[in-house]
């Protein structure tokens, strides 16, 4: 364990930071259908995995009652954009919840990818509420050609 000099104030970002999460956290399963989007906050992000192989990088996010439709994928100057919304149950009012812990509303995340992916040939596959992103990387030229 290496010394280190006693900060107070990086004490307190480590609690803020802790903090801000258990916020978080609370909003997202009490303020109602509309999850903490509703109040303004960034709203929430689905479970996702994202592995390597050899000739690609796969993501699979776990988007169970949402419809492929709901979804949009796009690459932005390096950068992969997964968009969509679960919308309230149809013919459910907000008033008629008892308890809400699935989120909803518009969810939104980045993920920077590295150089070595061919962007022209991301493909994207929805089955059993599991979108799977399949990120090719770039074949290497021949030296010798």
């Amino acid at each position: 364990m290496a010394i280190q000099r006693w900060d107070p104030m990086r004490d307190l970002m480590r609690l803020q930071e802790k903090m801000n999460s258990m916020f978080d956290e609370a909003l997202s399963r009490s303020v109602g259908p509309e999850g903490a989007a509703g109040l303004g906050a960034t709203g929430w992000k689905p479970p996702m995995d994202l592995f390597e192989e050899a000739e690609r990088y796969v993501l699979r996010a776990d988007l169970p009652g949402i419809a492929a439709s709901d979804v949009e994928i796009q690459v932005e100057d390096g950068t992969l954009i997964l968009r969509g919304e679960r919308r309230l149950d149809a013919g459910v009012t907000r008033e008629s919840y008892l308890r809400v812990e699935r989120p909803h509303g518009r969810f939104s995340v980045r993920i920077s990818l590295p150089p070595s992916v061919d962007a022209g040939s991301i493909r994207a596959a929805h089955s059993n509420g599991v979108i799977e992103v399949v990120l090719p990387k770039k074949k290497e030229s021949d030296p010798a050609a």
